[in-house]
């Protein structure tokens, strides 16, 4: 009877053995990362003076970034037929003026093919980040005082003869950015691995329509600068991460 049990004990540890090794379950996720690069505005030509309402108010030479950040939300991805919420949280992104990756957010995603991003530039309100570390929530401070904003951008404004003055341009512009990936971005068990590049252009922030500089210091030129800054971000298949829209 013992060797018996004995038997059985082997038949049994071999099956289970044989189902493990056997298994062929597949994976059914992948990595996709989002990643944010700066393009800097090129060197601005000294522009005419300006027309229409601001006539009369001295020429801008150029305008420097020193720094900006935005906050953004609520990332989804779209497929063919459903919707993956990617991150929900509200988000400070300080752009590396330097043009140097920064990755916002890693994540398991389903295997699928997506063809479009959404997301949030937005103002916050504190209740919207309660429940983020505190070194995060440190990061909106700028952003909760006076009006609520969600864009800041510092820097230095040049004027016809006169010194550099600095300037704090806040911004209280809440979009929904909705960006059709072309071409599509394919996360599957040949390619598990992924990257979207949020490209964030400031080389028109600071311009009108016929390529004028505007004056960040001067509130006539609002609604033209939160237009551009609306403007100004790209998304695209960049799985490579040079910074360059993949072609396929």
């Amino acid at each position: 009877m013992q060797k018996l049990m004995i038997v059985l004990l082997a038949l049994a540890v071999s099956v289970v053995w044989i189902g493990c090794e056997g298994s062929t379950d597949p994976a059914s996720t992948g990595s996709l990362s989002l990643v944010s690069r700066y393009s800097p505005s090129a060197a601005p030509a000294i522009s005419l003076s300006i027309g229409g309402e601001n006539a009369g108010v001295l020429a801008v030479d150029s305008v420097t970034i020193t720094r900006a950040r935005l906050i953004i939300r609520d990332i989804k991805l779209k497929s063919s037929s459903d919707s993956l919420n990617f991150r929900t949280d509200p988000m400070v992104v300080e752009l590396n003026l330097a043009s140097a990756n920064q990755t916002l957010e890693v994540k398991d995603v389903p295997f699928a093919t997506y063809r479009r991003i959404e997301f949030d530039v937005h103002r916050t309100q504190p209740s919207e980040i309660s429940s983020l570390p505190a070194a995060e929530q440190t990061k909106f401070t700028e952003f909760l005082a006076g009006e609520v904003y969600s864009v800041i951008v510092e820097g230095m404004v040049y004027r016809t003869g006169q010194s550099a003055a600095s300037y704090v341009y806040r911004s209280k512009i809440d979009a929904k950015q909705k960006i059709d990936l072309l071409p599509e971005l394919t996360v599957s068990e040949q390619s598990p691995q992924a990257n979207i590049t949020m490209l964030i252009s400031s080389g028109g922030w600071f311009r009108n329509s016929t390529g004028v500089l505007v004056d960040p210091t001067d509130k006539n030129n609002e609604g033209v600068i939160d237009e551009n800054l609306k403007g100004s971000i790209r998304i695209f298949k960049d799985n490579n991460k040079d910074g360059l829209k993949d072609n396929n």
